[in-house]
């Protein structure tokens, strides 16, 4: 028994330390990978991240005469960014790793570089996973606070809500969604998969309040005169605030899975940032090409894996067994 409880946290610190690791490279994936260097003295002019802010004056000059009139220059780990590419749409402009050293992780068939599209769409998926679970619990949990709360028509017209929403698998949800929108964008992507999320949340707050409500000291403060808002924030509030932690960190690998699936579907919102799963989806245009899978794939798991052990160690501490 002791054995397993210690592996809690042992696991819990593994997905941490990875998740630490990928925040890193969303955060300077314009230093490891980029068309710009990252520092440089041009014509006399000192230039700071011009791979980050894409100055005018540079962007003029193009990539390759930046280098070449620079007194000197920081470059990247890879020059190259993830939109650069010779645009052929064909095999020929595939290059496997370790055929040119520029591409470490390789080319795919548009002649991007593989490293730079993984690591950017590191970037990608954690601000887009996080921002749509931080939505989802937002609305959920308001919504299962006053479902909990007042009760009644209230709590029957949630429930029909999440009963409704819950019948639906989440990419056919997500599908339908992106089909009745005008334009399906990335904005539009990230309210459906916002809109597949929010149930559990307020199915769990909703309980959680129900149970709360019942306990002496909120009935003592509600007789005493306290706002419905002021009981949800002072004693509602903290008691689910480690339960909402629980499933932000479930829910993030969850929503990386569901993008990654429509980008390899290729039927994600029209965006030209990196993606995982598009370039993984270009391994069924080009079977022998098995660095487009591996690659981004091993990113994909490891995200999931080290954001799924985080929310284990978390469900662990919270678990009153376990204590």
């Amino acid at each position: 028994m002791n054995r397993r409880l210690a592996r809690g946290p042992q696991a819990g610190a593994i997905g941490g330390w990875l998740a630490v690791a990928l925040l890193l490279f969303a955060l300077f994936a314009d230093v490891l990978a980029s068309d710009f260097p990252v520092l440089a003295k041009v014509h006399g002019a000192l230039w700071i991240f011009p791979n980050v802010t894409q100055p005018e004056e540079l962007a003029a000059l193009g990539v390759e005469e930046t280098f070449a009139s620079a007194e000197w220059s920081l470059a990247p780990l890879v020059a190259h960014g993830p939109g650069g590419g010779v645009g052929t749409g064909s095999t020929a402009a595939l290059l496997p790793p370790g055929r040119v050293r520029s591409h470490p992780f390789g080319t795919d068939r548009e002649g991007r570089d593989v490293f730079a599209r993984v690591v950017h769409g590191t970037r990608t998926y954690l601000v887009f996973a996080i921002a749509a679970v931080f939505a989802s619990l937002c609305f959920g949990g308001v919504l299962g606070a006053l479902a909990g709360l007042f009760g009644g028509l209230t709590d029957a017209l949630v429930g029909r809500a999440i009963e409704t929403v819950s019948a639906f698998p989440p990419v056919v949800l997500v599908l339908g969604i992106q089909a009745l929108v005008p334009r399906a964008s990335v904005g539009t992507l990230f309210l459906a998969i916002a809109v597949t999320r929010w149930p559990e949340v307020a199915r769990l707050v909703r309980g959680e309040v129900i149970q709360l409500t019942t306990r002496d000291y909120v009935m003592a403060a509600r007789a005493l005169g306290a706002s419905p808002l002021r009981v949800l924030r002072k004693h509602v509030a903290p008691q689910v605030r480690g339960q909402l932690a629980v499933l932000g960190a479930i829910g993030v690998p969850a929503v990386i899975l569901l993008e990654a699936s429509l980008d390899f579907l290729r039927l994600g919102g029209r965006t030209t940032a990196p993606s995982w799963g598009e370039t993984m989806s270009e391994f069924r245009d080009a079977p022998g090409a098995w660095w487009l899978l591996a690659f981004p794939g091993a990113f994909l798991c490891v995200t999931v894996i080290a954001l799924h052990l985080i929310g284990e160690a978390r469900r662990a501490r919270l678990d009153p067994k376990t204590r």
